[in-house]
């Protein structure tokens, strides 16, 4: 069992190191994991003093990317809002994943009326555009960094409450379900031991994926002054300030956007080779492998092929014109 498990684990790895793009955006999640852990106080008195006589000032020798409206080295500020921009969006996330990962599940295995009000209700609130149920939500619990984190939580829960049905319901109707009830397993032990394991890695993949879109719902509120609030500042307030000065110095919101572009792109990228890594019928699927077969296919194909001989006189026939 050991070395099966482990003969798993390196195909999973080699699949993964076999795609550039993961290693790629693996090595910028690295880098901003860093920047998360170093957070404001990493950066000294550069991301939060400010200096009035350097006020919107463009890039300079001191300041690469200019200042902001109260002098503040933009760059550094940017580097610096990663912790907060990042550590609550993933907050927001894994509320999401609980809640709706239980709702779901407990939808799919109840009966046929759950089943039909629970999945009515879920299509309900999808209905509902995410920022816009968010704002709601903020409008009820409150401004501010928890009222937030709540209201992407709640707005994504019923993505994850539809997605985890939809598994759960198909491994529901496999036949090992079916002979694990005939045999006398519980209920907690099917469960545990053959629906949590069979949609525990696609709902990890899932939820590190949507990681991006809080990113940017995160940012999103914050940008429309509902999330997080001064003194504490991320990508979406730093965004909110620099569009108010964006002819002064646009870089002030360039940089934080640029941010949040790159920092979605790399965890899709990494979700998607992180995919592909864990599952064992794409470990074989690489373009290398497709490329060497369709080489040995047409190799194959040539050397099947007769050979077309032509009569000399012909030949002088058909190249004077002649029929």
């Amino acid at each position: 069992m050991s070395s099966k498990r482990h003969g798993t684990t390196r195909q999973m790895s080699k699949a993964f190191l076999s795609s550039p793009t993961g290693i790629i955006s693996g090595l910028i999640l690295l880098g901003l994991t860093v920047l998360v852990i170093m957070g404001p106080n990493g950066f000294g008195d550069q991301a939060t003093v400010s200096d009035m006589a350097r006020s919107s000032e463009g890039p300079s020798a001191d300041h690469r990317w200019g200042t902001d409206a109260l002098g503040r080295d933009i760059f550094t500020r940017t580097l610096a809002a990663t912790r907060l921009s990042i550590l609550y969006a993933s907050a927001a996330v894994f509320f999401a994943m609980i809640v709706g990962g239980l709702v779901g599940g407990l939808i799919a295995a109840g009966g046929p009326r759950v089943r039909k009000v629970g999945g009515a209700v879920i299509d309900t609130m999808m209905g509902f555009g995410d920022i816009l149920l968010a704002v709601v939500v903020v409008a009820i619990v409150g401004v501010g960094a928890k009222g937030a984190v709540l209201a992407i939580g709640v707005a994504f829960t019923p993505h994850f409450a539809r997605f985890t049905y939809s598994l759960v319901d198909s491994v529901m109707v496999r036949d090992y379900m079916s002979a694990a009830r005939v045999v006398g397993v519980s209920k907690s032990g099917i469960g545990r031991r053959y629906v949590g394991r069979n949609v525990a890695d696609s709902l990890v993949i899932v939820t590190f994926t949507t990681v991006a879109e809080g990113i940017m719902a995160m940012s999103s509120l914050s940008f429309l002054g509902l999330g997080i609030q001064s003194p504490q500042f991320d990508w979406g307030q730093m965004l909110t300030d620099g569009v108010k000065n964006f002819y002064l110095n646009p870089y002030a919101a360039l940089v934080p956007a640029t941010l949040i572009l790159i920092t979605g792109l790399a965890v899709n990228l990494f979700g998607d080779a992180l995919a592909r890594a864990v599952n064992p019928v794409l470990w074989s699927e690489r373009p290398s492998l497709f490329r060497s077969k369709l080489r040995r296919n047409r190799a194959k194909a040539l050397a099947m092929t007769p050979e077309i001989t032509i009569d000399p006189a012909m030949e002088t026939e058909l190249r004077k014109g002649r029929p």
